[in-house]
């Protein structure tokens, strides 16, 4: 086999919740316990995975007591969704040193929104909004003035490319281990999108807040 395969297969398998157990407990024990950042092991990780929150629970993989609490509360949030733990690795091209993010998955309405899962917030406010064009009866149509005003034109087109940061992923896992929500809109999940759009500062989200207000009370 040919490193470029060898280097495929490892893929595979870290993408595989089913499989990648003892390469996921590798990986944390040099990231968290030894405290190297770098080498073949990050070298052949990907970019993108998730694990079973089990393959942490009850060993003592963090030896820092800050370390030690993110990943007891990603186990605990990932067991009470029924999810998974998701790992996004970074590298400094300079000092040529990785380090990991993690984030609990499925992403659910409610969640504090951040720079490692926008991809998931905006993919479900664009399905929202789809809702909205397919039932304007029900909140109104925020896609309905997408011809005449071009302000809004481009605020949606700005939503879709960020949602479009999860079609990567989309290829590895299903929609259902990415994000949930309930795609009956009922008023308690608007209300919690929102409380989401108000209080996080990414791009689109304060504008689309007020128009959404907008639509919405004048369908009032």
């Amino acid at each position: 086999m040919t490193d470029s395969n060898a280097g495929a297969a490892a893929n595979k398998d870290f993408y595989d919740v089913e499989k990648n157990a003892g390469m996921v407990l590798k990986l944390f024990n040099a990231y968290y316990r030894d405290h190297n950042h770098a080498g073949k092991l990050y070298d052949d990780t990907p970019s993108f995975f998730m694990f079973k929150p089990g393959v942490l629970e009850g060993k003592e993989i963090a030896t820092r007591g800050s370390e030690k609490l993110l990943l007891d509360d990603c186990i605990q949030r990932a067991k009470e969704r029924n999810g998974y733990i998701s790992v996004s690795k970074h590298r400094n091209p300079k000092l040529g040193y990785y380090w990991l993010e993690l984030s609990v998955m499925p992403f659910m309405m409610g969640d504090a929104v951040g720079k490692e899962n926008k991809g998931e917030f905006f993919y479900i406010l664009t399905k929202f909004i789809d809702f909205t064009k397919q039932n304007p009866k029900i909140y109104g149509d925020l896609t309905a003035e997408i011809e005449s005003d071009k302000d809004i034109a481009v605020m949606l087109n700005g939503i879709s490319k960020m949602a479009s940061r999860l079609s990567t992923s989309l290829e590895l896992y299903p929609e259902s281990m990415l994000v949930a929500y309930n795609p009956k809109w009922p008023v308690t999940e608007v209300q919690k999108l929102l409380h989401s759009l108000k209080d996080n500062d990414q791009d689109w989200c304060e504008m689309f807040f007020e128009y959404m207000k907008y639509v919405m009370g004048k369908k009032s």
